[in-house]
């Protein structure tokens, strides 16, 4: 009788994470909460940003009188410094989200 030189295959037991592991991934999870969250304030920020300048130019473009006209620009004004400082802000959160990716990477390995 032949025997049939089959290699047997054994599953590997996967090791189970230990304690530290799994709580520092529990926390970076909640560090990307966190972050998402921040990200979707800075994005209603934007929006409210575009909110005034769409209000600045209608109130230059419909309204006649100097008052108006002074409160328009500001309005238009104002929207854009706060375009400009959430569009900041998103850029900081961006790569706090990267270098989190790339912490969870190597607790990963």
């Amino acid at each position: 009788m032949k025997k049939s030189k089959g290699k047997s295959k054994k599953l590997k037991r996967r090791e189970k994470p230990s304690l530290y592991v799994l709580e520092e991934k529990s926390v970076f999870l909640s560090e990307q909460r966190t972050i998402l969250s921040k990200e979707r304030t800075i994005l209603s920020f934007m929006q409210t940003g575009l909110a005034f300048i769409g209000s600045g130019i209608v109130i230059v473009k419909f309204m006649d009188t100097p008052a108006f006209n002074i409160i328009g620009w500001m309005l238009i004004l104002i929207g854009f410094v706060e375009i400009a400082e959430s569009y900041k802000r998103l850029i900081l959160y961006k790569r706090k989200m990267e270098g989190l990716k790339a912490k969870m990477k190597k607790i990963n390995q």
